[in-house]
Parts: C-alpha cells; sequence; structure tokens
C-alpha cells in the first residue's frame, strides 16, 4: 500500500461533487500525495485538496474547496483543523459549538481536551474548571489546586486531594511541586502515609525514588529504605541471618515476601531452599504465607520441578481452590504424573464455572476413561465434539468424528443494519479507513461502538466492518456482541491466493499460515502491534529487512509490510525458518513465532509428555494460549478451505519434549497422525 503514489487528473481541474462545480487550482492537485489505493470519489480528492491549501495558507481556494464539502462525512475534519488555529476564550463560542454539534465523534472530546490544556497554560482555571473534570491529569489537578490556594482556599481544606497525587509509586509532574511544599509546610504529611507511598513504591517504583522517599520515614524506620533497596539489588541477601534485625516484624515481613518472589521466577530451587532457611525468622501474617507459597508452586510446577507434586500432596494449596491459576498448574503437575484419581477429585472441588469449563471437561473426560469410566468418558467428549474449540477438536479427534464449523450468519433486521451504516460515526469511519487514515477512522469506530444500545446494532457494525476489508476491526466488534457462530466474520479467507501460493513454496499447509495470522494479526493487514511488527503475520522490519536480502522479496520500508502479498511472504518465511529449526514440529514451531527459539530450547528441558499434556504444561500463559488457538485456528481454516488436515491427531498421537523430538511433515491430504 504505497502511500506515495500519485494520483493524475486527466481531465484537467475541474471536478463535479453533488451537482456543483468546484475549481481546484492545478497546483493543489498535482502536488497533491494520495493513499495508493483506489479513490473514485470526488468527494475525497476535494477534501484532500482543502487539507493541502489550508496547511498552506491559500484560504481563498480553501474556502471554495470547504463549501463543496458541506454534506461531506469528513467535514467536522476541516473545522476541527481551523479551530485548533483559535483555541482561546473569544473564540469559546465556537468551539462550544463543534463539541455540541459532533458530541458524538472523536473530534469534539479531543478539540475539548486542546482547549483545556491551553487554557490551563494560558492560567484561565476558572473557566478551564468548566471544561475539566478533576482526576484526569495530574499536572492539571496541581495546576487547579495551586490556583485555588492563591485565592485562598486552606491547605487542609483540600489535604485529601494533595495526599492522593503524593501518594503513588513515581515522580509527579514538576507542577505538583509548590502544592506539595504548601502541604508539608503546614506538617500534613503523616507518618502512616510517607510510608504507604514508600511501601507501593518498594514494590512497583525505582530505586531512585526510594532513596528520595526515605527521608519522609520516622527516623525508628529509615533502616527499612536500607534493606528494601538491598533486596532490590539483591534478594538473595535475604539468606544472611544477620539481614533482618528484628526491629519492627510487620515492616520487615514484606521484605522477605518480595525477596523470595523474586527469587522464584529465577531459580527455583535456591526459591525454595531460602524460604525453609527464613520463614521462621520473622512473624508473619496467613496473607503472606499465602502470596510466598502460592508463587512457589507456580514458579515450581512451570518447570516441572519435582517439589511442585510434593507441595501439592501435602495439600498446601487447599485454600487456594477458587484461583484459577492455582487449579490450571495443579492440573498440568499431575498429567505431567498421570494421577488420574487425583484429577477426577479435584475436578469435583472446583467452582462450578471451572467445572464446567471445557477444559476441564476434557481433562475429566480423559481421566474418567484412563481409570475405567468408559461410559461416562464418551458421554461427555460425545458432548464436547459438538463444539468448536481446541478441546471439541481434540474431542472429536479423539472419538475419529469429523471436526464440526458450526457456521450460522448472523441475521440482522434491515431497518437496523439501514441504521448502523448511515450513522455519522460509521459514515466518517469508512472515509477514513478509505483515506488509510487508520488511527481516526479507528477512533470513530469505537465512539460507534460506546453509543450503540443493542447486540444487533454491534453485529450490523461487524458485518459493516467486513465489507470493507476491515477484518480484525470486524472481529473485534462481532466479538463485543457475544455472537461467535458467523466465522465467515470471525475467519475471513480473504488473501486466500497469497496464502495457497506460499504454502507451496515454504511447504507448510496454507491453513498454518492463515491460523497465525488469524491469531496474530486478527487478520488485519494493517495492524501494528505495541512492540513494531506490522501486518497480518505481524513481522518486525528487521526481520522483512534480512529476509528482503535472503529471498529477493521487494522492501523499501515498513509501510510495504502492510500490503497483504509482501508480508505473506515475509511472514510465511519466518514460520518456515522456526519449522525447520525446530525439527518440523509444529507445536514448537507455533510457539517459537510467538515466544523464540530460545525459550522453546528452555521448555524442552522440562521433560518428554503426550504432546496435548507438553502444550497444557507451557510455562507463558499467552503462548500456551497462543499454540491452542492457532491450532484450532488452522482447523478452522482447513474446513474452510476444503483441506484435510491432521493436526489434531498428531496432538492426540504425537510426544513433546525432551531431547528426543518427533518428525512431523505436513500432509494436507491425509488424516493420518505422524509417528514419533
Amino acid at each position: 500500500m504505497d502511500t506515495h503514489s500519485r494520483l493524475r487528473i486527466k481531465q484537467g481541474p475541474l471536478i463535479v461533487i453533488k451537482n456543483a462545480l468546484v475549481i481546484i487550482f492545478s497546483v493543489a492537485l498535482t502536488s497533491l500525495t494520495l493513499p495508493s489505493q483506489a479513490i473514485n470519489s470526488p468527494e475525497q480528492l476535494t477534501f484532500l485538496a482543502a487539507e493541502k491549501a489550508f496547511s498552506k495558507g491559500d484560504l481563498k481556494t480553501y474556502s471554495k474547496l470547504k463549501k463543496a464539502l458541506k454534506n461531506y462525512p469528513l467535514y467536522p475534519y476541516l473545522e476541527y483543523k481551523e479551530l485548533l488555529k483559535k483555541l482561546d476564550a473569544k473564540h469559546r463560542k465556537d468551539i462550544d459549538g463543534f463539541i455540541s454539534k459532533y458530541s458524538s465523534s472523536p473530534l469534539a472530546d479531543r478539540l475539548k481536551y486542546r482547549f483545556i490544556h491551553q487554557l490551563a497554560n494560558q492560567k484561565k482555571f476558572k473557566l478551564m474548571q468548566q471544561y475539566y473534570e478533576y482526576g484526569d491529569n495530574a499536572r492539571l489537578d496541581c495546576l487547579l489546586l495551586e490556583d485555588q490556594l492563591k485565592n485562598g482556599t486552606s491547605v487542609k481544606n483540600i489535604a485529601n486531594k494533595i495526599e492522593d497525587l503524593w501518594s503513588v509509586p513515581k515522580s509527579q509532574h514538576k507542577a505538583c511541586d509548590p502544592v506539595f511544599k504548601r502541604w508539608m509546610d503546614k506538617n500534613l504529611l503523616s507518618d502512616t502515609v510517607a510510608y504507604h507511598r514508600f511501601y507501593r513504591t518498594a514494590h512497583d517504583g525505582s530505586v531512585g525514588l526510594l532513596k528520595y522517599l526515605e527521608r519522609f520515614l520516622p527516623r525508628e524506620q529509615q533502616y527499612i529504605a536500607d534493606l528494601w533497596i538491598r533486596v532490590k539489588k539483591n534478594p538473595g541477601v535475604v539468606n544472611r541471618r544477620s539481614f533482618f534485625p528484628g526491629k519492627d516484624p510487620n515492616l520487615e515481613a514484606p521484605i522477605l515476601v518480595y525477596a523470595i518472589k523474586r527469587l522464584a521466577w529465577g531459580d527455583r530451587d535456591r526459591a525454595h531452599r531460602v524460604w525453609q532457611h527464613t520463614k521462621n525468622r520473622i512473624p508473619l501474617a496467613q496473607d503472606h504465607l499465602d502470596e510466598v507459597e502460592r508463587t512457589l508452586f507456580l514458579a515450581l510446577a512451570t518447570e516441572n520441578n519435582d517439589k511442585a507434586l510434593k507441595w501439592l500432596d501435602n495439600k498446601n494449596l487447599d485454600r487456594f481452590i477458587t484461583d484459577d491459576l492455582v487449579n490450571h498448574w495443579k492440573l498440568a503437575v499431575l498429567l505431567r504424573n498421570e494421577r488420574w484419581n487425583d484429577i477426577r477429585r479435584l475436578h469435583e472441588l472446583l467452582p462450578a464455572d471451572q467445572k464446567n469449563s471445557n477444559q476441564w471437561q476434557y481433562w475429566n473426560a480423559i481421566a474418567q476413561e484412563k481409570t475405567g469410566q468408559l461410559k461416562e468418558s464418551a458421554l461427555t467428549l460425545k458432548l464436547l465434539a459438538e463444539k468448536r474449540d481446541y478441546y471439541g477438536y481434540l474431542a472429536a479427534s479423539k472419538l475419529k468424528q469429523p471436526l464440526k464449523l458450526n457456521h450460522n450468519p448472523v441475521k440482522i433486521p434491515g431497518e437496523v443494519f439501514k441504521r448502523v451504516k448511515q450513522s455519522d460515526n460509521v459514515q466518517r469511519a469508512k472515509e477514513l479507513f478509505e483515506l488509510e487514515r487508520y488511527i481516526n477512522a479507528s477512533r470513530e469506530w469505537r465512539k460507534q461502538l460506546k453509543q450503540m444500545n443493542s447486540s444487533s446494532e454491534i453485529q450490523a457494525a461487524s458485518k459493516i466492518a467486513h465489507s470493507w476489508g476491515w477484518y480484525n476491526q470486524a472481529i473485534i466488534t462481532i466479538a463485543k456482541s457475544g455472537y461467535w457462530d458467523d466465522t465467515e466474520i470471525r475467519f475471513p479467507t480473504a488473501f486466500k491466493d497469497s496464502y495457497i501460493k506460499m504454502a507451496k513454496k515454504v511447504n507448510l499447509p496454507p491453513q498454518w499460515l492463515m491460523g497465525v495470522s488469524r491469531q496474530e494479526s486478527a487478520y488485519g493487514p494493517l495492524a501494528v502491534s505495541p512492540a513494531g511488527a506490522y501486518g497480518l503475520m505481524q513481522v518486525m522490519p528487521s526481520t522483512a529487512k534480512a529476509y528482503s536480502r535472503k529471498f529477493k522479496i521487494p522492501y523499501s520500508s515498513r509501510r510495504d509490510l502492510l500490503k497483504p502479498h509482501v508480508n505473506i511472504e515475509m511472514g510465511s518465511r519466518y514460520l518456515e525458518l522456526r519449522n525447520k529449526q525446530m525439527g518440523n514440529n509444529p507445536i514448537y514451531a507455533s510457539a517459537a513465532y510467538n515466544a523464540g527459539k530460545h525459550r522453546i530450547d528452555l521448555w524442552k528441558e522440562f521433560g518428554r509428555h503426550s504432546t496435548d499434556i507438553w502444550i497444557e504444561s507451557i510455562p507463558y500463559t499467552e503462548t500456551r494460549d497462543y499454540i491452542k488457538k492457532v491450532m484450532t485456528y488452522r482447523a478452522i481454516y482447513a474446513l474452510k478451505l476444503g483441506i484435510d488436515d491432521n493436526i489434531f491427531n498428531y496432538i492426540l498421537a504425537s510426544e513433546t519434549g525432551g531431547d528426543e523430538t518427533c518428525s512431523y511433515v505436513a500432509d494436507t491430504s491425509s488424516n493420518s497422525a505422524a509417528s514419533c
């Protein structure tokens, strides 16, 4: 999607817009840079030319162009830019009028935000308070409080507000300094508040801020600051017998808890030893004991450490029966050790929401089978096999039944669809999307969703976004309605030819490539992650540069990664690399695509198990869920493409982990499982 492609006007500078002739000067057009996708709308051309004229200060041309756009959905965006140059009190009437007229658009909130900050900079706090809601911004809060103090408000009258601003585990904006000074000069900073901020900073803030806050602690408590600073630098120091002086156990206990939790996610065995040596040195409340023991169990379980099973057998974890994460790792430990009777007993103790989840239903059915309860197991598996999800597909494969797609398109009343399609936000979002202004399009879309009152309206919006090719927005939108069975919207097959073409080049199933795309970007060719990964398969620019040279893929800038065919080729090559590195093991390769090869190499050392158990025991929740979803989406896309896929048979028939690897070659024409 080359944003630098230019549009050439073949029939002169006259463009007809809604029966009006608008003169667009040649200079405004010949220098105009337009998005690459075909723009057939004269209104879009005129809008872009109007923006260009305004930015150049050619107000005469701008005025003519703007007049022709009176009924164009993006007309407010022109007015918004005008008002940004008039953010002062004398134009308040125009600003208020815009905010009121376009209250449904995010532009109203943005203009209001800019106006508030301008008024703050101009020190017009009385007027600013008519627009600003206290608590939204610490700097503005402090400026308002300082103004109140200057105008005679007593520090005591606003002491609670100042205390809330001060008691955070970070440094506040320098605008708060005068307010904090007045507050402290009145001796309103209590020892309790000082320690509360210190404690929060010890857990979530920097060592530098801790050193600063030490001065506010009572003299008899200041030794605590030194202990915290030493532990934050090296948590292992708590194992020294002389570390805790025992002056104030209530203050020292949280330091021990913090240190053990830090150690637990590094060297598990060392953390366990240190805990055994130190837990009796300081009186610990039950919640402290629980916090440490929960963390130690989770840390030991994720590495398949033998102590995790001993911990579980000692009933240390019974009080965590409502804790979903603890229960997951209890299950993983019991699965690794084939403790099927214990799995059944644990299932009976679970809260209803966990007990009835597909995950627990599946594993309880397997435990029933392993302990001779064959009829009960078969009944549960049969019910699960009707579902379109990871455990449903495992159950269907185990029963040798076909996987279900369960497609059921949304049914939207015509008047609802029409109303949503014609709404101002959707009209603006459409134009912005076509102009490749995706951030603003997303803002308009989110604003529209907030204004919707029914699931049918949300479903209509998802269908509209899908029709534009805004697939990831359609997927996110329909999920908000709680409707899961329209597989056309939830699992689009756009760019199918590019996936099939690349699948042949890299010798991987096209449904796998599509499944990765669905999980990575929600099938969004324009998606950009916070980490800087781009497009359908979330390719990093550094990877793209390397692969461009290696595979002769045309690539000039990261914008190229928003082109579906380029992104699919880059992402497919990367998955091919991971697959080769991982001995053609699709589970390892998919996990490595998400978490990196080095982590998979580490996880292999946690033991060899059947693949379904190995997946359940992946240490990272994100990667564990990622694998389950990619395998499920792969199977769904195979159904949609009419291709046989054996991935769930592979999961059931193979083993994963340990020193030995299981070779697997994708076979899209057979449903037989690979042998290990």
